[in-house]
């Protein structure tokens, strides 16, 4: 039986080959599809394939240069090179943390009700002072109006008695006891008074409604969560730094805070406080900044990622850390050089990484000052390839 298959054609420019590769979709229409462990297995021996025949189309392009044949920039790889001098370097540790909101507070009744009414919804912005919800005051209102009773007849009662002792008629004793029995419940009133304050739930700041804890109707008593608001004007970042790097961390000193929710936006900002205590269980300490929020992105409970600069390496050869590959051998960068026919060739060259921060990296040997480090470009190059070194627009 004739099975079909497709074939995919690669051409390597300059070197004048042509490979065929059947297609990894291709299959018989009587048998069923390889299955994944097949697929991969292909991609690898096709991958080695393509890599093979590349680095065999880079021998005969330099076979060619050697003779003089090949000097068409069209087959040279377009790169942007940047020359190497020294520069300082700077380390800097790294931190994670979490952000918390200045202003947030729980909010509870200081009595016990039922919960009569919320008029606050969730994510509704709210003033200082507005009412969030009110409680059931039944018994309460009931027991001031039966106080308020009592209080006119006491006090009815309390002016007779002074009218009387005004005129030396009665007893001292009864004009005292009616006025202490008016004070009496002038005292019952306000404390009744207050708790029906304490049944009305306020806003302790401006901010929004974040999340409800009860509804309408269920019984708050006090310490129960009603509701949550926040205020995000201000926030918190908080870190745990291992004790190690105390010595790095100080009050007012500089950091670099990001967002790997917000990954352009980068922050400097001074440490706002420092703790004082070394938790036992992780040997780490807290670390706070403080940082406005005034378009409202930052949210609480957001991950953010701290960098604190530890020390400062000067005349050190410096290179972006994307630029660094690794191999067998090691670690490399690619580097442009005087080749024949003055055709720039591309290099590996192996290096001795040192310490890293902030994108880039030390490096301690394998680099010369002068030396013409590949940009742009040293992703599609291979050691020992022309390249057009391009300038900068």
């Amino acid at each position: 039986m004739i099975h079909k298959a497709r074939l995919a054609m690669i051409w390597l420019a300059g070197a004048g080959l042509l490979f065929a590769l059947p297609s990894c979709n291709g299959h018989s229409d009587d048998q069923p599809d390889k299955d994944d462990e097949q697929v991969r297995s292909k991609i690898e021996e096709y991958a080695g394939e393509i890599s093979r025949l590349t680095q065999e189309k880079h021998a005969l392009q330099q076979t060619l240069r050697d003779r003089g044949e090949y000097t068409g920039r069209n087959d040279l790889v377009p790169v942007m090179v940047s020359e190497l001098a020294p520069a300082d370097f700077v380390e800097y540790i790294r931190v994670s943390g979490t952000v918390e909101a200045v202003k947030t507070a729980t909010i509870s009744p200081e009595t016990s009700g039922h919960i009569r009414r919320i008029y606050a919804e969730k994510g509704e912005a709210v003033e200082r002072g507005q009412v969030l919800a009110r409680l059931s005051t039944d018994v309460v209102q009931g027991n001031i109006e039966e106080v308020k009773t009592s209080l006119e007849l006491a006090e009815t009662v309390y002016q007779r008695q002074k009218r009387l002792w005004d005129q030396q008629i009665g007893s001292e004793m009864q004009y005292l006891e009616a006025k202490n029995q008016v004070e009496r419940l002038l005292k019952n009133l306000e404390t009744l008074q207050s708790q029906l304050d304490m049944a009305v739930l306020k806003a302790p700041f401006d901010g929004f409604v974040d999340e409800h804890f009860i509804k309408e109707g269920e019984l708050a008593s006090p310490g129960t969560p009603v509701m949550q608001v926040v205020n995000l004007d201000e926030l918190y970042v908080n870190a745990d730094v291992s004790e190690s790097y105390l010595p790095y961390v100080t009050e007012g000193r500089e950091v670099i805070l990001r967002f790997p929710a917000w990954p352009e936006t980068q922050i400097k900002t001074p440490v706002h406080r420092v703790g004082h205590v070394i938790n036992p269980e992780n040997r780490s300490f807290r670390m706070q900044l403080r940082i406005p929020n005034d378009d409202g992105r930052y949210k609480p409970n957001m991950m953010a990622r701290i960098s604190v600069q530890a020390a400062v390496i000067q005349d050190a050869m410096v290179v972006p850390s994307m630029l660094i590959g690794f191999d067998t051998q090691g670690h490399y960068v690619y580097v442009a050089e005087e080749g024949p026919q003055g055709i720039p060739l591309a290099r590996k060259a192996y290096i001795e990484r040192g310490r890293d921060g902030e994108g880039k990296t030390q490096v301690k040997e394998g680099l010369t000052e002068g030396d013409l480090l590949i940009v742009q470009g040293h992703r599609q190059v291979a050691s020992g390839e022309g390249v057009h070194i391009r300038s900068y627009e």
